[in-house]
């Protein structure tokens, strides 16, 4: 049972708990037999995701990246590798450089702000220059920030998966310049966390009675009857206290 003494700490651990509940919600799903879990669903009012970005190079290409020479066309590439290697303690001068095996890329994630320091997420990587394809390519050690300048609170690195573009029955468009790093980022200093209240409302992110009314029994199930009524089809209401 839940008490008032520290309702703070024992609301969302409860919080914690009912969103870690696991559901089988979809038909389509439950015929998988995968589970899906309530915080996959749903959000709690108020926790928006912390929004990561930074500036990477792709590594390991196979010549496929930006046609990068020094003092041409890619010189931005050529400097950040230059830069790079200056970290190391080695002096390469720019106009020497000629490589095709490095891309400069944006990276960009979207994280829960309860993600602790430690915690792992997924990032997204787009290539900036004209690199024909990022394929094969590792995402080297790059720092993220909330914002351009801000400091860091995450890093990110990892091989990349190569993401898939629009598909029809008969054809499967594979977009090579942009992709994945599953589990890439690490969350190296703790986020900004909203309070949450006793009285909580889960929002879904697709809208569905029939979601909805069978989250609300999970939870009550789990937790009692009139613990969760469904408000309507995008959100249920979660009373613990």
């Amino acid at each position: 049972m839940i008490t008032n003494r520290h309702p703070s700490t024992a609301v969302r651990k409860t919080i914690y708990s009912l969103l870690a509940f696991s559901l089988l919600v979809l038909p389509a799903l439950a015929r998988a037999q995968n589970d899906v879990k309530i915080r996959d669903l749903t959000s709690a009012e108020g926790a928006l995701p912390v929004r990561l970005m930074g500036y990477g190079l792709v590594i390991g290409l196979d010549g496929t990246g930006d046609r990068a020479i020094g003092g041409q066309s890619g010189g931005q590439t050529v400097q950040s590798v230059v830069n790079l290697l200056r970290r190391f303690n080695i002096e390469v001068p720019a106009e020497m450089m000629r490589m095709r095996n490095v891309a400069a890329v944006t990276v960009t994630a979207e994280v829960s702000p309860y993600l602790r320091a430690g915690g792992r997420f997924d990032i997204n990587v787009a290539s900036m220059g004209d690199a024909r394809s990022l394929k094969g390519g590792q995402l080297f050690m790059t720092p993220l920030g909330t914002d351009v300048g801000s400091k860091n609170v995450a890093s990110a690195q990892g091989s990349l998966v190569i993401s898939e573009g629009g598909s029809s029955t008969r054809y499967t468009r594979i977009v090579e310049t942009s992709g994945r790093v599953p589990g890439g980022g690490v969350i190296e200093a703790d986020l900004p966390r909203p309070a949450l209240a006793a009285n909580t409302r889960l929002q879904l992110r697709e809208p569905e009675l029939g979601t909805a009314t069978r989250i609300a029994a999970a939870i009550n199930t789990a937790f009692g009857v009139n613990t969760a009524a469904v408000e309507d089809e995008g959100s249920v209401m979660v009373t613990l206290a």
